[in-house]
Formats: C-alpha cells, sequence, structure tokens
C-alpha cells in the first residue's frame, strides 16, 4: 500500500519550502532562525528555554546563564519512561 508524506514547512522560522527540499545550508539556516525566535519570546515572557544536552535537562536564562535543570519527581519518572519506550 503507498504510502503519502505530507511534508513539514519549517513555518516558525520563516521557511517557504518543504524541509525535504532543504539542502544543508538552508536547514542549518532555517533551525538557527526557529532557536532565535524560540529564546525570544521564552526570554520576553521571563522563562528559561530547555534543552538536553550529555542526557542532562539543561536550563538556559536570558542572562546567557546555562544551569542543570531542577525537575520534579513526576518529571524525572516520565523522562525514563519515555526514554525506554523509544529503545524498544
Amino acid at each position: 500500500m503507498p504510502t503519502t508524506v505530507n511534508p513539514i514547512l519549517i513555518r516558525f522560522g520563516g521557511a517557504h519550502k518543504s524541509s525535504f527540499s532543504m539542502n544543508a545550508s538552508e536547514l542549518n539556516q532555517a533551525a538557527s532562525s526557529i532557536l532565535r525566535r524560540a529564546k525570544e519570546k521564552a526570554f520576553y515572557k521571563g522563562l528559561p528555554v530547555y534543552f538536553a544536552d550529555k542526557g542532562k535537562i539543561m536550563a538556559e536564562y536570558s542572562d546567557g546563564r546555562i544551569e542543570v535543570a531542577k525537575i520534579s519527581n513526576d518529571v524525572a519518572r516520565t523522562l525514563r519512561h519515555s526514554r525506554s519506550q523509544r529503545n524498544r
């Protein structure tokens, strides 16, 4: 049975074409734009941006500080469960 693929356009970053048809340079430019705009929006609201680095959840703040995020036990359990599901 043939599968139809609907490409996801990277609209948040302002791309005007499918990510499937972008070359590496265009993808990097779109990713940089998306990250910049996400940081602007989060920092404007006084919120950090969260990302993973070497298996740890990190938080980046508007003043440039980057710290290991403090997460609750519920969140830690959810992350462990999510990782175990991906590794199946």
